[in-house]
């Protein structure tokens, strides 16, 4: 079986992209974990595939599955490719372009060079979980802090460091996987301050690991930030290992990500 594919990257977050509009390739977990090896496949972060859409109030059928196979909720930074993709081989010129997901519909515009994707609505917390504690490793000690939960359409749990560079992200986001609290996992950011309206971030994604950018790791951390009054602007600049993207809050409480992308290369893998 060849199946075309396109490699795309965004702020170092890469992903390979497979068109199913007219053709559905049914790849299995297996065969998508396959691909996703970096020594023995293509290599990416996440596989986006684009469908059809049976709703005719939306454009397209946008799915996310990780380097595990595992089929996920929202990715901001794969929304941003979806979008470059679809513009660059003229599947469609309209601006705004929908997209649904499992949890909804997502907005997807391009403006002066940056595509921005509203990445819906968000809420803060657990329910009956007030006070999520988790310890942090480091090379130099090990510490217990609290941790703050945001829910963007896919799980997140937010860590305030005062520096990153003395995290064991790898260490403490398995650790923190691995509490019965997300049976479903959940993704890990750690996040360091740097003045009122910028941050440095790192995320240990589910099913992918530590990755150089997470568009909604991004927006959780954004979002814990101002709820905390750890920044003072609603337009946030969040540093990653990848590059840089925006986040934006609105008043409808939806938050939206900015942000680039890029083709990287093109082929046709035969399965």
């Amino acid at each position: 079986m060849k199946i075309p594919f396109t490699k795309m990257q965004a702020i170092g977050n890469d992903f390979i992209v497979i068109n199913q509009i007219d053709q559905a390739y049914n790849l299995n977990q297996a065969q998508i974990a396959k691909l996703a090896d970096r020594h023995f496949g293509i290599g990416f972060d996440q596989l986006l595939i684009i469908e059809q859409s049976d709703n005719s109030a939306v454009d397209f059928r946008y799915r996310i599955f990780n380097a595990d196979g595992s089929e996920v909720e929202h990715c901001g930074n794969g929304a941003r490719c979806f979008y470059e993709y679809i513009q660059h081989h003229m599947i469609s010129s309209k601006n705004p372009i929908t997209a649904l997901t499992i949890n909804g519909s997502i907005s997807l515009t391009k403006d002066d060079e940056l595509i921005s994707v509203d990445m819906g609505t968000f809420s803060i917390g657990m329910k009956n979980k007030p006070s999520l504690f988790f310890k942090i490793f480091s090379d130099k000690n090990t510490e217990e802090i609290q941790g703050i939960y945001i829910d963007i359409g896919n799980p997140h749990i937010v860590f305030f460091v005062d520096s990153l560079k003395d995290v064991d992200a790898v260490r403490t986001g398995k650790s923190v996987q691995g509490s019965s609290l997300f049976p479903n996992s959940v993704n890990v950011g750690f996040c360091e301050i740097i003045n009122s309206n910028e941050i440095k971030l790192v995320v240990y994604e589910r099913g992918s690991g530590l990755t150089l950018g997470c568009g909604s790791g991004a927006c959780a951390a954004s979002i814990a930030a101002i709820n905390l009054k750890k920044v003072e602007n609603s337009l946030v600049k969040v540093n990653m290992p990848g590059g840089s993207i925006y986040t934006q809050t609105t008043t409808n409480n939806h938050i939206l990500l900015k942000g680039d992308a890029s083709i990287v290369f093109e082929g046709i893998i035969d399965l």
